[in-house]
């Protein structure tokens, strides 16, 4: 009620209005004319001992049962059980009057009614017959001195006597009398047949309700039996394989204890017994992997339902569902990749990307460099922005570095240091970086290098650097680089093999037979690749056991090749959903990769080799 501007009358349910709205709603009753024959009757109440009596029990007998309704509309006393079985069912819309906490009289309460005029406190002693009406002497002078039939109210009660109105009107109510006890008996008889119904339709429920229970005690009795089936098959196929790798480890446990015994006896036979016992081991082994490979898979077993048979007012049929077992391949635990599978020999899987461009960037992002570093940490050359920046693997931004010139290749010196080469001002810096710091710890300027800086790889306290015509070797204190190379096209990236102290050239060609990757050790060359498979060649990096990673720009490929350029295989085509990409960058076995193409620039996406 707080913003209501009317309100519903409780008798006649009328929209009513106050007169003043504004005024606080306290004091909206205050603006209605006072009903001064209630006042009457509440007056009339307050005087007299006389109890009022239940009419409708009255006349079944029962002449002690006090009343503590009033209907006005029909004058009528009601108790509470009668209120409710018979006045409410034939006056729905009608408001009693509760009297419970006062005695009233229904002479009194007639006369307060009949004589009393509820406008001027007067007695009323006038009737008009044009509107049926009784009024006091005020009324008649105001509301009916044009009416033609106005008479004085003992006049019309003469008249009325006269004429056979009177008896006809009582003759009307007997009869009426007589209809509303036979009302009143047809619908108790309507009311007791409802609540034979009433308890009839509630057994009924109980009765379905038990049945319903048996049916569904046998339904669950038979899905779970059918979970535990499921389960036992499962759990018997895995106890197996259990069985198979217990066995062979107790085995290689015997094997390893055995082989210090043999040690320290100096026992010549017995050491190459155990040899050779532990290469059938270890071929068991592989066996086994490869067995559990091909047979290992993600077993699911559910209990699915329609959920519609929880839900209100619908119409699926009550099942208990069905039992769901789900066989998806599943790959061996990473671990046991890494101990017995090599990386020349898996797959690469994408494990997710994140976005490198921040609020604070004003262009696209271009990633023409990239290093993957211990601990998750990402470090991202942007070219288009002219930053480096320090992300996690999940993709947090930690740190960016403002540049002052457009940079190209990144290359790892340790696991806290790397190197980014600006390209027009020909300079190397190397940034230290922190958990989410990024430091520019020194610079080593090449200004008399005959092309624009691109690519750029450390090893043993020197840099290779790579232009669009050269390659030069450059040592880390500083001083005048060397050329180590003429090329034909652009040496964007560049990567070296900490072990072998290899350096891998990448040329980015894409005419036919042209080399796409040189190796560089010491003073001599290897072309190890050729274009071919691969055209348009960027990124380039070298994992743990040598194998080396090339980004084909216009191939739309990644592939693997060994050290020596023998063995070559595709890890990633356009197939794949990889656009264009640029650089690469390998970190045990993760490898991150950035793109070109214009819809996946401002993006690095994370791969796992499992």
């Amino acid at each position: 009620m707080a913003s209501a501007s009317s309100f519903s009358c409780p008798v006649c349910r009328k929209v009513t209005e106050p007169v003043n709205q504004s005024e606080g709603k306290e004091s909206w009753a205050e603006q209605f004319p006072t009903n001064n024959l209630a006042v009457e009757i509440i007056q009339q109440l307050q005087k007299t001992d006389n109890s009022i009596t239940c009419k409708p029990c009255e006349k079944k007998g029962n002449l002690n049962n006090q009343a503590r309704f009033w209907c006005k509309l029909i004058n009528t006393y009601f108790c509470s059980t009668c209120k409710i079985n018979i006045h409410d069912l034939l006056h729905e819309e009608c408001e009693c009057q509760d009297i419970s906490e006062v005695n009233i009289s229904v002479i009194l309460h007639q006369k307060a009614s009949v004589n009393g005029c509820g406008k001027h406190e007067e007695k009323m002693e006038y009737y008009c017959e044009d509107h049926q009406i009784l009024g006091c002497s005020k009324c008649i002078i105001l509301d009916h001195r044009k009416c033609e039939l106005v008479t004085s109210a003992d006049d019309y009660r003469v008249k009325l006597r006269k004429g056979s109105k009177i008896d006809d009107l009582l003759e009307e109510l007997r009869k009426s009398a007589d209809v509303m006890e036979i009302l009143i008996k047809d619908v108790g008889e309507q009311l007791q047949s409802m609540t034979m119904d009433q308890d009839t339709a509630l057994q009924s429920l109980t009765d379905i309700r038990k049945k319903i229970d048996e049916r569904f005690d046998v339904l669950q009795k038979d899905l779970s039996e059918n979970i535990v089936q499921s389960f036992k098959e499962e759990k018997e196929s895995l106890e197996i394989s259990i069985q198979k790798c217990e066995r062979l480890m107790f085995s290689i446990q015997n094997t390893l204890k055995s082989s210090e015994d043999a040690a320290l006896k100096d026992d010549t036979v017995g050491t190459i017994c155990l040899f050779q016992r532990g290469q059938a081991e270890v071929e068991s082994c592989k066996e086994l992997i490869q067995e559990l490979e091909r047979s290992s898979s993600s077993t699911s077993i559910k209990h699915e339902y329609d959920p519609d048979i929880l839900a209100v007012e619908t119409n699926t049929c009550l099942t208990m569902g069905k039992i769901v077992v789900n066989q998806q391949p599943r790959r061996l635990p990473s671990t046991v990749y890494s101990s017995m599978v090599p990386l020349s020999e898996r797959h690469l899987k994408m494990t997710g990307k994140f976005t490198i461009k921040d609020a604070s960037d004003k262009n696209d992002c271009k990633a023409f460099g990239v290093v993957f570093l211990p601990g998750g940490r990402i470090v991202v050359g942007d070219q288009g922005n002219r930053k480096m920046k320090l992300f996690t693997e999940k993709g947090d931004l930690k740190f960016e570095l403002e540049l002052t010139d457009a940079s190209c290749d990144l290359c790892r010196i340790d696991d806290n240091t790397v190197t980014v080469i600006l390209m027009t001002v020909k300079t190397i810096c190397i940034v230290n970086v922190g958990d989410s710091t990024l430091t520019v710890s020194s610079k080593i300027q090449m200004p008399k290098l005959d092309k624009n800086c691109l690519g750029v790889a450390y090893h043993n306290n020197h840099f290779t650097v790579g232009t669009a015509k050269s390659i030069y070797s450059v040592p880390a204190t500083g001083g005048e680089p060397k050329k180590l190379l003429t090329i034909g096209s652009k040496c964007l990236h560049l990567a070296s093999n900490q072990k072998t102290g290899h350096v891998f050239a990448s040329i980015c060609t894409s005419t036919p037979d042209e080399v796409a990757v040189t190796r560089l050790s010491d003073d001599t060359k290897a072309d190890i690749l050729k274009v071919g498979v691969m055209k348009g060649t960027t990124g380039i990096d070298v994992d743990r056991e040598g194998n080396v990673y090339v980004c084909g720009a216009s191939s739309q490929n990644v592939i693997q090749i060994s050290g020596n350029g023998r063995n070559i295989r595709e890890l990633l085509t356009s197939s794949d959903g990889i656009k264009r990409p640029r650089a690469i960058a390998v970190w045990e076995d993760r490898i991150v990769i950035t793109n070109e193409v214009e819809d996946q620039r401002n993006f690095v996406h994370l791969f796992q080799l499992v």
